[in-house]
């Protein structure tokens, strides 16, 4: 399952460097592979509602058929993430006296015994660097969401298209304003479970995003705003949905996972060869090669005696 996992991931990064590094107009690769057949299926989808809100209806519908797809996958990830965030706020004092040990380190040796003790701690304690990002969900959503994005960006449908009296073609800052509130309310819940310290440091972080999408969506055509106000709720529903898991998680590490082994078990195990060690062992493997040498010399000259 893994090797299958690993070559899917591959496949889509090399999908994506092909999409991306063609841009997204009308002549792209994005455009022409995934988002003009998007775009088809919007113009279906608004011919079949028809109205006037028939186009602004289809980018609603196919923007949520497309989320929820993905939705499992995305689910399954902050499932991921938070319980390796929750072991990691578990391993912390642990984590705490290696960083310790490292700053007080006098030398080179005791900090590279420090480092590799931490490294050890992530590996002994099935705990993951990366914090459980699946590269795979990465790599999958961004041909989906950029190729949709070209769709409502280039189709034909969208010219003189209007959606609750809302131009589709011309930037709209009620969709803007919207987009912007959702992302920032997903994002201030996103931060409740952090820790105080992690809060302060990731605080702006969390909050570029929103203001970012309202800038983008101010000068964007309406019709990516209300894809944008789309996405946002299905973001929110997501950081919704783990903020109601997030007892039930926190409950299930604290039964499951105990700590393997402490700072100190593998500060004890970690050996790094000194520096005066490894000279000795070069110059006793010198003076091995040379007596060997010397030996094959003296041997050679008795044959020929």
């Amino acid at each position: 399952m893994k090797q299958v996992k690993r070559i899917l991931t591959a496949a889509f990064v090399i999908l994506d460097i092909i999409l991306i590094t063609g841009g997204y107009d009308q002549h792209s690769k994005m455009y022409r592979w995934i988002g003009h057949p998007l775009a088809d299926i919007m113009s279906n989808i608004a011919h079949l509602i028809g109205g006037v809100d028939g186009i602004g209806w289809a980018i609603i519908i196919i923007t949520a058929v497309l989320r929820l797809v993905l939705l499992p996958f995305f689910l399954n990830q902050q499932v991921n993430t938070t319980i390796n965030q929750i072991k990691m706020q578990t391993l912390k004092p642990e984590i705490d006296k290696l960083q310790a040990r490292s700053r007080k380190a006098g030398t080179t040796e005791e900090q590279q015994r420090a480092s590799m003790a931490m490294m050890s701690l992530y590996r002994e304690n099935d705990v993951s660097v990366i914090g459980g990002i699946s590269f795979l969900t990465m790599a999958m959503q961004l041909p989906i969401f950029s190729g949709l994005y070209s769709a409502i960006l280039h189709s034909p449908s969208l010219k003189g298209a209007t959606f609750l009296g809302f131009n589709l073609t011309n930037p709209q800052i009620v969709f803007a304003i919207l987009a912007g509130i959702i992302y920032l309310i997903q994002a201030w819940l996103a931060m409740q479970h952090m820790p105080e310290e992690q809060k302060k440091t990731s605080a702006a972080m969390m909050f570029i995003s929103p203001i970012m999408i309202f800038v983008f969506a101010m000068i964007a055509s309406g019709a990516i705003g209300l894809y944008f106000v789309v996405g946002g709720l299905f973001a929110l529903l997501q950081t919704l949905i783990l903020h109601f898991q997030r007892p039930g998680l926190e409950k299930r590490v604290g039964l499951e996972f105990k700590i393997k082994k402490t700072a100190d078990d593998l500060l004890a195990e970690t050996k790094i060869p000194s520096q005066a060690t490894s000279n000795t062992d070069i110059k006793e493997k010198t003076a091995s090669k040379s007596q060997k040498s010397n030996n094959s010399k003296r041997n050679a000259g008795k044959q020929q005696r």
